[in-house]
Order: C-alpha cells, then sequence, then structure tokens
C-alpha cells in the first residue's frame, strides 16, 4: 500500500517525531475539508507523499534547524493552489532527476525506489483514469497484519482512520459509473456529451458558410463564375501574380461561350474584377474546409466530442468536400463547346447549381443544428431535475402538432430554396415581373406551362417533370406556389401559437418567441422576393433575398431545437438525478459536472 510505503520512507530517512506529528495534523484538517468522500483517501496518499519530500529536504537532509513554523506549515498545506504547487513541484523535481542526480546522497539511494505516482497533483488524479481502479483493489484486498513499520508509526486508532476514509472513498466512483457508465473515467473512451468549445466551433463555421452561401450568390449575379476556368485546388490559391499570367488567364476566358457570345468586348480591367470575384469564392470554400477539418481532427483526437458527434463531423466533413467537386461539376457544365451552337445561352446547369446550393444548406443545417444540440445538453445538464422538467413539459401530446408543424415548415423552407435555385439557373426570375399575376390571370395558360418544346421522348412521357425543372414559367409558377403555401403555414402557426389556449398554456416561452422570430424573417423574406420579382432581379435585392432564406432556415432550426426532444440527454439526465438520489450531494454534484 502507498500509505504504507511513504511511512517506511519517512523511517527511512529518520525523520523525527515531531514532524510526524505535523504530519498526523496536516492529514487530520486535509481530511476534515473532504467530507464527501470523493478525493479523500487519494489526497492522503498524495500529501503523505509531498510531506516525505518537503520535511526530507527541510529537516532530514540537514541538521538545520525548521525553515518554517507549525502554523505557517499548516496554513500553506491546506491551501488547494499551494497543496498543488508543492506536488506538481516534487512531481517535476523527479521528473528532470533533480534528487536522482543532486547533490543528495540520501537522495540517491532512496529516489529510485521512489514510484512517479506518489507525487501526483490532484489534477494529475482528476485526468487520470488508473485512480478509481487503485482504490477498488485497495478496497477488495484481504485485510492483512500490522507490518512492524506500520505499527510503530501509526497507532490502532490512526489505522482505523486511514481504514474507514478508504471505505469512505472507494464509493465515489460509483456515482461517476453510474451516471457516465465510465466513460468519463477511460482515456480510451469519447464523453457522453460533447465540449462547449465544439459547440461554438459548429456554429462559428456555419456563419462561414452563411457567408460563403451569400457571396456565391454574388458571384452568380455578377456572371463571375465562369471567369476562371480550371480547377485547381493548390495552385489555384494564388491570383496572377503579374501582367503574363494575366494575360494568360484572360486567354482561356477569352476561349469559353460566354466570352464570346456575352462579353465579346471586355476589356482586360474589367476580366480581373469578375476574376477577383470567383477566386475570393473559391479561396474562401478552402478556409471553410480547412477551417472545419482540422479541428474536427483535433476535437476527435482530443476525445472532446461524443461518438455520435465524432461520426457527424466526419460526415458533415465529407459533405464539404462534396461540396467542392459539386462547384467545379457545375463550372463545367457552362463551359461545354455545345454552348457555341446559336441560340445556345452560355450558363451553367440549372441541375448542378441546384444541387450545390442544396448542398450549401444541408451543410450549413448540420452545424447550426449540432451546434445548437450541444449547448442545449449543457443546459439542461447544469440542472438534472429543472432540465428533466423541461423535457417532460415538451413530450406533453398536446404539443406533438405543434413539433410536428415545425417539421413541415422547416422542409417546406428547404424546397423552397431548392427551387428558387431552379428560378436562379434559368433566369426565370426575369419573366413576369409582377403580382400576384403572371400576365392575364393568376397562372399562364397550360399550353406555356406544359410546352412540348421541352420533352424529348416520343411518347411524350417526361413532358410533365421535364417543364417543371427546364421551363422558366412553371419553374417560376412553382416557387410562387411553394413560397406562398410556406408563409400560409406560417401565418397558421403564429395564429395557432397566438389564439390557441393550449399553446398558451403548454407550450415554453421561449417556443413562442421562436414563432414570433420565424413570423417575423417570413414576411421580410416575402417582401423581398416580391421587390426582387418587381425590379427585374437587381443584384442588392436578389442577394438579400438569398440571405433572407438562409435567415428564415436558421430561425426555423432554432424553433425546432427548443421543441426538440433529445432522447440521448433525457437519458443522461435520468442518470444524473438518480445519482444525486443515491449518493451523497458534493460527490454527485462532482459526477455531473464530470460528464
Amino acid at each position: 500500500m502507498r500509505m504504507v510505503r511513504a511511512a517506511a520512507i519517512t523511517t527511512r530517512l529518520g525523520l523525527r517525531h515531531q514532524q510526524l506529528h505535523w504530519a498526523s495534523i496536516v492529514v487530520d484538517s486535509h481530511v476534515t475539508i473532504d467530507q464527501d468522500g470523493t478525493f479523500g483517501f487519494l489526497r492522503i496518499i498524495r500529501l503523505s507523499s509531498l510531506l516525505c519530500v518537503v520535511l526530507t529536504v527541510l529537516h532530514g537532509a540537514t541538521n538545520a534547524p525548521p525553515l518554517i513554523g507549525r502554523s505557517a506549515f499548516r496554513d500553506i498545506v491546506r491551501s488547494p493552489k499551494s497543496r498543488h504547487n508543492f506536488s506538481l513541484y516534487s512531481c517535476r523535481l523527479l521528473n528532470h532527476g533533480f534528487f536522482r542526480g543532486g547533490s543528495l546522497p540520501l537522495w540517491r539511494s532512496v529516489a529510485p525506489r521512489l514510484a512517479k505516482d506518489l507525487f501526483t497533483c490532484r489534477q494529475c488524479l482528476r485526468n487520470q483514469g488508473y485512480a478509481a481502479k487503485s482504490i477498488r483493489q485497495l478496497s477488495s484486498s484481504p485485510s492483512r497484519q500490522p507490518s512492524k513499520i506500520q505499527s510503530s508509526i501509526f497507532p490502532d486508532k490512526t489505522r482505523q482512520f486511514f481504514t474507514s476514509s478508504l471505505k469512505r472513498s472507494s464509493a465515489a466512483p460509483t456515482v461517476t459509473e453510474a451516471i457516465a457508465e465510465g466513460a468519463a473515467n477511460s482515456k480510451s473512451s469519447f464523453p457522453k456529451i460533447s465540449d462547449k468549445a465544439v459547440a461554438y466551433w459548429l456554429l462559428g463555421s456555419a456563419v462561414s458558410v452563411f457567408g460563403i452561401v451569400v457571396f456565391g450568390g454574388l458571384t452568380r449575379l455578377t456572371e463571375s463564375g465562369l471567369s476562371i476556368t480550371e480547377w485547381r485546388p493548390v495552385t489555384g490559391s494564388l491570383p496572377p501574380m503579374n501582367a503574363e499570367h494575366w494575360e494568360s488567364e484572360f486567354a482561356k476566358y477569352r476561349a469559353s461561350p460566354e466570352f464570346q457570345l456575352l462579353n465579346p468586348n471586355m476589356t482586360l480591367s474589367e476580366f480581373k474584377s469578375i476574376y477577383y470575384m470567383e477566386w475570393i469564392h473559391r479561396l474562401w470554400g478552402r478556409f471553410v474546409g480547412m477551417s472545419f477539418v482540422l479541428p474536427a481532427v483535433y476535437f476527435v483526437a482530443r476525445k472532446k466530442v461524443s461518438t455520435p458527434m465524432a461520426w457527424r463531423l466526419f460526415g458533415i466533413a465529407g459533405l464539404i468536400g462534396f461540396q467542392g467537386f459539386l462547384g467545379w461539376w457545375m463550372v463545367k457544365s457552362g463551359l461545354k463547346d455545345d454552348l457555341f451552337a446559336p441560340g445556345s445561352h452560355p450558363r451553367v446547369s440549372q441541375y448542378r447549381l441546384t444541387a450545390h446550393l442544396a448542398a450549401a444548406f444541408t451543410c450549413y443545417v448540420a452545424m447550426l443544428w449540432n451546434g445548437l444540440a450541444i449547448l442545449r445538453s449543457h443546459r439542461l445538464m447544469a440542472d438534472p431535475a429543472a432540465g428533466m422538467e423541461q423535457l417532460n413539459a415538451l413530450r406533453n401530446p398536446k404539443l406533438a402538432l405543434f413539433r410536428r408543424s415545425v417539421a413541415g415548415i422547416a422542409l417546406l423552407v428547404f424546397t423552397t430554396v431548392v427551387s428558387g435555385g431552379l428560378v436562379a439557373g434559368l433566369d426565370a426570375g426575369l419573366i413576369y415581373n409582377e403580382f400576384p399575376f403572371m400576365g392575364n390571370g393568376l397562372t399562364p395558360p397550360s399550353s406555356e406551362l406544359f410546352d412540348a418544346h421541352y420533352s424529348r421522348h416520343e411518347d411524350r412521357s417526361d413532358l410533365w417533370w421535364r417543364n417543371m425543372l427546364e421551363n422558366p414559367s412553371l419553374v417560376q409558377l412553382d416557387h410562387r406556389i411553394l413560397a406562398t403555401t410556406t408563409f400560409t403555414v406560417i401565418c397558421a402557426l403564429m395564429a395557432y401559437t397566438r389564439g390557441s389556449p393550449t399553446m398558451k398554456r403548454f407550450l415554453p416561452a421561449p417556443a413562442r418567441k421562436g414563432v414570433h422570430g420565424v413570423f417575423a424573417f417570413a414576411c421580410c423574406q416575402v417582401a423581398l422576393g416580391i421587390s426582387t420579382l418587381l425590379y427585374l432581379v437587381p443584384t442588392p435585392l436578389a442577394s438579400a433575398h438569398q440571405a433572407g432564406s438562409l435567415f428564415l432556415l436558421t430561425w426555423v432550426m432554432i424553433l425546432g431545437s427548443r421543441v426538440w426532444h433529445p432522447t440521448r440527454t433525457a437519458k443522461l439526465l435520468q442518470m444524473a438525478i438518480k445519482a444525486r438520489s443515491q449518493y451523497p450531494a458534493n460527490a454527485a454534484a462532482s459526477a455531473v459536472k464530470r460528464i
């Protein structure tokens, strides 16, 4: 046992009876502070080892009188910060070989027999998983007869005190095992709840994706996306650095269909402006990828995330890489040779543009949702009883319709965004610039909506879906219908929230505020969409309309996170409440905090 080893060391070093009396005083005061028994025995071990080092240096190595008084020494070891500094200092001395290779002959013979774990500070004990195992082994070992050294140094009452302290402290790891199932105590396992730093990093990454989506819309509106005709993920990070490089890039652009059919009179200075737009967009994409992948590897390697979150981060990283491929695949569609044919309009495929936009929104939603979920789990775990009460209130069957409505609104908003990508890819916003009518009625004639020109099969089996995806008139009508439906459902949810007595009674206040936010941004988005249509898609309004869709989707996700019932967190809350009811308050609170 470590305590016996420490006592044997003190005997070998020849410590006087007064010094051992000081050690007993310090141990008694130290155990009095730790009533919960969680780390009481471990601190006795650490403190006894520390006293061996300090008292030996002060008294055992020389015959000099004591350097500090009894009361001063008691005050030093009672301070948690001082105990940690003394223990850490002794640990560093052993690790760096000061005592092993020093000038004290006594330490040259004794130090090799000392175990490094005798000089372990409180932080080391809390961060290492061997402490609980060692205590269980000590507590389960058969009782032995005291040795001569133990009998001579510690009287019967002292041995009984150490035995009772050992029994009290051996029950403390059970609290952590009951809550975290041993995951928090093992270096080879992931925590049950991801660290808050992961949540803030995910939200910051979501902000970066938000920015690149808006800037990508500006790149499309200024027709800058086809200015760089090559995809060089590494060497393309730098723009042309001299006149020769600029001429080379401009020559490549002059060979593209967009230059020859749309911009034959473009000068080099005009080319530089659109080139920089596309270059910044691609550079921003590289930044998004690097700023996500590198921290993700760090958090997973340091086990700052839970196991499900680690897999989600892996999926988001793969989605970011796939998004980069979609970007080049989209640009490549605007550089095809068949666009030189008469009557062709050089632009990227609306299918690839929509896929690129949908992947960006999916990536944004994944980052935002997971970041909000981590923060919410931490808020609930701060007070398990209150958190469990909140989750039980959300499981009320009377709120089921509200939760399904929020999920439906999220799906409607995302579908409307996808249809907006088709509108942008086909320039469908440049026709029927009026609202709510389209020509002489609410809808164009059916012959225009389902034009046989877009069908490629003789039996016209593809007439419906090709017109829905390739006919600008029907694509704009679809976007109008989806936007109007989404706005109507949001208004209905707002009225239901404010007018229903059930919602007033059972819906939490944060959820009601979330409904108000969704309704406000829906109104702004409808106003921006109508203004963009009436004014023939000006760049500022069109960019604001795209940003508004992100804001609206953000608030829908926030509302969803406030009414969503996290099953995994609920189980952890139940374990925490059970642990607090079975174990002392201080030990249970410490175990809950360690999750």
